[in-house]
């Protein structure tokens, strides 16, 4: 378990595609590494997890969205990056 947690520490951004996913441990897992999560706009994470604020990641609907999201995280300055790691 340790082992995932430092691998996942050396991200940046959590990605996560699977639609309609109940829970989403896998999300769950990028928070609690401080990632930056962008997660499908279905079950858990729209509901539970991520949420539509923004403030504990994003949430996308198709590779175009998915794409649009990557690149407003990468385009993000640091502290923006790690504040939003926080929140989550």
């Amino acid at each position: 378990r340790h082992e995932i947690m430092a691998l996942l520490q050396t991200a940046s951004v959590g990605l996560h595609t699977m639609r309609l996913e109940h829970f989403g441990i896998a999300v769950v897992e990028f928070m609690a590494a401080s990632l930056v999560v962008v997660a499908h706009a279905s079950g858990g994470p729209l509901l539970d997890i991520v949420g539509t604020s923004g403030e504990r990641g994003f949430l996308a609907t198709d590779a175009r969205d998915y794409a649009a999201k990557l690149s407003s995280i990468i385009e993000m300055d640091a502290s923006s990056r790690r504040k939003i790691g926080e929140n989550a």
